[in-house]
């Protein structure tokens, strides 16, 4: 049926009148607590929803933020608003008061004409009437607890066309200040399509996602993708999942889930959790397709990931690492089916292992390019990855020369116009493998260090280290490599902190041949995105103003 429809709005149409399952969220994490509703559920709730919002006077091509926490009622908010001709925003809720200001920049950019909530986050919105800039804005607050009862009338006649926008999906942040992608109809379907591909036919598809429906992959990898193709999605929320690790895998064990999706992070959680917690009966034999995607994968974390899930019955044949970014709507490249992955060695003097992303989508072009000369590379050398095909996005949100930037490079000679993923990579045997961002990587003495290695080495020195991260800082003109790790209240005392910083000086020096400058910080100080990214760029600029907390007083390094 997917194929066939011009937008995921017409989709949900289509199947409005299947009884068969559509969505189960597990509103405690396990399957005690498990809601569930069918296709023709979704679409009656969709346009419960779409009334609410008509009644508050949104309309069509008006911008929704939707910023719902996870739940069926998410996913009955974000269809409905897109029944109406609208423009849904999805962003993460502030649940903290430091994430208002995120929130708030978000609202500021796109100026949406209302923002749907929980009630529950009624004080923060409260705190941000009273903001002067936000105070302006002509937009109005819709609780999703007074949507009614029962569903209205086909909310909007006209379905939108392929070129129509049709949603906004905002960057994580991890690199800068977020950015609004716009995404159009046909970038929707077409990223449905190109996973459809890398998936194959399974009639007896069951998926699982705990990823946050914010961002491209929760919304674009599940939510949307699991609608278009017409398979049932189990859903619960990030926060249950990084609480206990185990229920991830428990419910692939409750529900014969054949499908799912993580980032390297996640496996690393997981494979520690079997290891160190006593694990009873777990089936995961059923797993056919486990992506792995949205930061670097990580041979090591893979290896581990086999080791303690091999005893419950998983095939490491079974996973994926991909490829993708917001801006090409998700999905550029995946390891092919039957087969494990590859690694392989980066063509440089470091000689590092990466993992292979698999193949580029057969509707879609990579290209290996020299970001300096605009000059295409070799295959086995590295460069900027720049992207062609129907997922590319229509653009940055109200950002043209952003927009010219990102969208419509070309290269020396050639009129076909690519996205510059800011991405470092390089082909080989037709296999994308991605080496760390353009904007992060360090060199120091000549050698190229990407940040990503450093912090995961950083972070296996000592067991007392979680999260740490790396960027450079120039003194006198040469670059210095500088680490920042959080350590927790108990390992404050001068024994423990020299032990730490001794520990992360050999590692990192032993593995890059630098010797870095080392700061520590309490637990939860570095910048994050909301998907648990480290924000480099902003850390580096913390320290340098000195805003970043200490536990001891910068010595080494200096801006």
């Amino acid at each position: 049926m997917g194929g066939k429809q011009s937008s995921i709005v017409d989709v949900v149409s289509a199947r409005a009148s299947c009884e068969a399952l559509a969505y189960v969220f597990l509103a405690d994490g396990t399957s005690a607590s498990e809601l569930r509703w069918t296709f023709a559920d979704v679409a009656d709730n969709s346009r419960r929803f779409a009334a609410l919002l008509r009644d508050n006077g949104v309309d069509g091509g008006d911008r929704v933020l939707l910023a719902v926490n996870p739940s069926l009622e998410y996913i009955a908010a974000l269809y409905g608003i897109m029944q109406l001709g609208a423009v849904p925003v999805p962003c993460f809720p502030p649940l903290r008061p430091k994430e208002l200001d995120r929130f708030e920049a978000i609202t500021l950019d796109c100026r949406p004409r209302a923002i749907v909530i929980d009630a529950m986050y009624d004080g923060q919105m409260a705190a941000l009437k009273n903001r002067p800039a936000f105070a302006r804005l002509d937009l109005v607050t819709v609780y999703t607890d007074g949507a009614p009862s029962t569903q209205a009338a086909e909310a909007n006649s006209d379905p939108p066309g392929r070129d129509a926008l049709a949603l906004i999906q905002y960057t994580s942040g991890s690199t800068g200040s977020p950015k609004g992608v716009c995404l159009t109809h046909d970038n929707v379907v077409s990223n449905c399509e190109a996973l459809g591909r890398s998936m194959g036919h399974d009639p007896d598809r069951v998926g699982l996602s705990w990823l946050p429906p914010y961002h491209d992959m929760g919304l674009m990898g599940t939510i949307i993708l699991s609608m278009y193709h017409g398979w049932p999605l189990v859903l619960m929320s990030p926060m249950h999942f990084v609480q206990q690790p185990l229920r991830w895998l428990q419910a692939i064990d409750d529900y014969g889930v054949s499908i799912t999706v993580g980032p390297n992070f996640s496996l690393a959680l997981c494979a520690e959790a079997l290891c160190d917690e006593a694990v009873g009966e777990l089936d995961l034999s059923t797993v056919r397709q486990w992506y792995c995607g949205a930061e670097p994968i990580s041979a090591d974390t893979l290896a581990l990931f086999q080791r303690a899930t091999e005893p419950f019955g998983f095939d490491m044949r079974a996973l994926i690492p991909c490829y993708g970014m917001a801006e090409a709507t998700l999905f550029v490249s995946g390891k092919r089916a039957g087969a494990r992955y590859r690694t392989d060695h980066t063509p440089d003097q470091s000689g590092r292992t990466v993992v292979s992303c698999g193949d580029v989508d057969a509707a879609h072009t990579v290209r290996i390019v020299d970001p300096q000369t605009l000059t295409r590379l070799d295959d086995g050398v590295v460069g900027e990855i720049w992207v062609a095909g129907r997922s590319v996005a229509a653009g940055y949100y109200n950002k043209p020369e952003l927009t010219r930037e990102t969208f419509r490079a070309r290269l020396v000679g050639d009129d076909d116009d690519y996205l510059r993923t800011g991405d470092l990579g390089f082909l080989r045997s037709g296999e994308l493998y991605v080496t760390g961002r353009l904007k992060d990587l360090i060199i120091v003495n000549g050698r190229n260090i990407y940040p990503h290695d450093v912090e995961a080495a950083v972070v296996a020195a000592d067991r007392s280290l979680r999260t740490a991260v790396a960027f450079s800082l120039d003194e006198d003109d040469i670059e210095r490599l500088c680490v920042v790790a959080e350590v927790g209240d108990h390992d404050v005392t001068a024994g423990a902190l020299s032990a730490v910083r001794e520990s992360i000086r050999v590692t990192v020096t032993s593995e890059f041949g630098v010797a870095p400058d080392i700061l520590l910080c309490p637990r939860r100080a570095i910048p994050t995105t909301t998907s648990g990214k480290v924000r480099r760029q902003e850390a580096r600029r913390m320290l340098v103003a000195d805003e970043l907390p200490l536990i001891e007083a910068k010595q080494e390094c200096t801006a």
